[in-house]
């Protein structure tokens, strides 16, 4: 995303409104602005390259800034961004650009539940995933997106070393709590988050 937004429209003046999708709410476009300025302000003196870009250039590139914004405000940017350049973006996980927003909506609101200690086995949404065009083999059963879709998202959006490390240690806090559990059998949970018995 970043270098598709320093690449299109430079490294100084990419927040400019005309910079963004026409038929996007201005109201959006200001609160987001508004969110990326408080980010940088907050972080100026604590964080490395926002202090050292904006000491010496007066500016912070695309590349710099996404380090320092949350995942909701980088999925709200990408939502916010031309058709065109959302394409771009989507094209290189090779998706849709309906599909990434889909995920990105999704991870962030596990991402937020997480953050705010929620309880995460029973996450279902209402914004559904559908998987049909990324793999054709994807029998979508429930109704709403469950925490084995996520995986499925994150197993897209990762390179597949960062997804063998998140895999091992969901599996590895899947083998724990199947050896806490007196009432109810492990293969229940799993059904709950939407994975077939004893398969991850």
């Amino acid at each position: 995303m970043a270098n598709t937004i320093s690449e299109k429209y430079g490294v100084k003046n990419y927040l400019k409104t005309s910079n963004f999708d026409s038929k996007a709410d201005l109201e959006e476009i200001q609160k987001l602005r508004n969110k990326i300025n408080k980010e940088i302000k907050n972080n100026y003196g604590k964080h490395e390259a926002i202090t050292h870009y904006k000491d010496k250039y007066g500016f912070i590139p695309p590349f710099v800034l996404v380090k320092v914004l949350t995942f909701g405000e980088i999925s709200k940017y990408y939502g916010l961004l031309k058709q065109s350049d959302r394409q771009k973006i989507s094209k290189y996980f090779k998706l849709s650009d309906k599909e990434l927003r889909q995920m990105l909506l999704n991870i962030t609101l596990v991402r937020n539940l997480c953050a705010h200690n929620g309880r995460l086995y029973t996450y279902k949404s209402n914004f559904k995933i559908n998987f049909n065009n990324i793999n054709r083999n994807y029998k979508q059963q429930l109704k709403s997106t469950d925490l084995n879709a996520i995986t499925k998202c994150m197993k897209i959006l990762l390179g597949s070393k960062s997804y063998n490390m998140l895999k091992k240690e969901f599996d590895k806090e899947i083998t724990k709590l199947s050896k806490k559990l007196k009432c109810v059998n492990v293969n229940t949970i799993l059904k709950i988050m939407g994975f077939e018995a004893n398969k991850i």
